[in-house]
């Protein structure tokens, strides 16, 4: 539990301060001011250090993330407007670089750890039906057949067995499951049958009676299970090229998912399923985390990655919101008023806090039901 707490504070401080690093870098490159960057969330515990730029290096109490404040970002004051070091002072070119150096710099992480993974050896990213295809006909992915067990009739002396619905026959009588194993055959009249299974990764087995036409009472289907997952590796020359292909991919994957989670909310009003908050997160880390430090580096990838398309989508208070406005300024050829657009992006903030606090409760359900 103790690992899985400081991974998971590790894991998001590393995505958003790399994140925060970008608004930061590309902020100084502007000439924009940077008031604060800051390690974990206010309140602040200690001012490390004050650069020459005036920009101060703090601690802050809680132990999460961090965050860059530029000078009149949100500020609809007149005078820090035309301040020549404000944020809202640069042209739309310059505040675009801003707001997405920190979009790239999440990609950039997830980069450079999944061209590490590859160069060290990482299991292959599976992240739809035809991902698990390729690897199983390429050997990455082993797999043996099964039955896999959708039913059990009550009325049949199976169901008083460990078999449950959900776990995997894997032999009937000694004999492994395969294509041509025909149950009709294996299995005879009023006899006992000797079934081989896997419950919970755990594989056990057990004898039954067959009734007198040598059925067991369940419902079955031949299945694929995988048995092992192969790393893959590449020479150093080549693992950032399928690092960044993989990026590009997932990239895509992830803005696909996004978009049904937005139609879900918009046209259901519920939270989809397998969308997560901090809490599922952290329970995703602690699997991870079991699994290993390379299995980590991935999930750490895949967070960035997320982390990086969430927050270019078109939202108010999100960085893409900020560039929305952009785009707006440069089509109307006009800036748009400071004061909508302060109001815009803190009922933004606002929803997306309702948001975080559905998706957790969502979460804290799940974990305990």
């Amino acid at each position: 539990m103790i690992i899985t707490i400081i991974a998971f504070i590790v894991i998001f401080s590393i995505l958003i301060l790399a994140h925060e690093w970008g608004h930061f870098t590309a902020a100084r490159q502007a000439g924009i001011k940077v008031e604060e960057f800051g390690i974990g969330l206010p309140p602040k515990a200690k001012v490390l250090r004050k650069d020459k730029h005036g920009t101060e290096y703090t601690l802050n109490w809680i132990p999460f993330g961090g965050f860059v404040r530029l000078y009149g970002e949100d500020s609809t004051d007149s005078k820090t407007l035309k301040d020549k070091h404000s944020f809202a002072s640069k042209s739309a070119w310059k505040r675009t670089t801003v707001i997405v150096a920190g979009v790239l710099m999440n990609f950039v992480l997830a980069w450079l750890l999944i061209t590490i993974g590859f160069t060290i050896g990482m299991k292959p990213f599976l992240a739809t039906q035809g991902d698990i295809d390729r690897a199983v006909s390429s050997g990455v992915v082993e797999t043996k057949k099964v039955f896999f067990v959708h039913d059990i009739d009550s009325a049949f002396p199976l169901a008083k067995t460990e078999l449950k619905k959900g776990d995997s026959i894997t032999a009937v009588n000694g004999a492994p499951v395969t294509e041509k194993l025909d149950l009709a055959q294996a299995i005879k009249p009023d006899s006992t049958v000797a079934l081989s299974y896997l419950h919970e990764g755990k594989e056990k087995s057990f004898q039954v009676q067959s009734n007198a036409l040598g059925k067991l009472g369940m419902t079955i289907s031949l299945e694929d299970f995988v048995v092992k997952v192969n790393e893959i590796r590449y020479p150093i020359y080549e693992a950032p090229f399928h690092a960044a292909f993989e990026v590009w991919r997932l990239s895509g994957l992830t803005i696909v998912m996004l978009g049904n989670v937005v139609t879900t909310l918009v046209t259901k009003l519920a939270v989809p399923a397998g969308v997560a908050g901090p809490v599922g997160i952290a329970k995703m880390t602690h699997t991870f985390a079991m699994q290993g430090f390379m299995a980590l580096v991935q999930f750490t990838a895949m967070l960035s990655i997320s982390l990086g398309v969430i927050n270019i989508m078109p939202f108010p208070a999100l960085d893409g919101g900020r560039l929305l406005f952009i785009l707006f300024e440069v089509a109307l050829r006009r800036r748009l008023s400071a004061k909508w657009e302060t109001i815009a992006h803190t009922t933004g903030y606002a929803l997306l806090m309702l948001l975080i606090l559905a998706i957790t409760w969502n979460d804290i359900w799940n974990l305990f039901h």
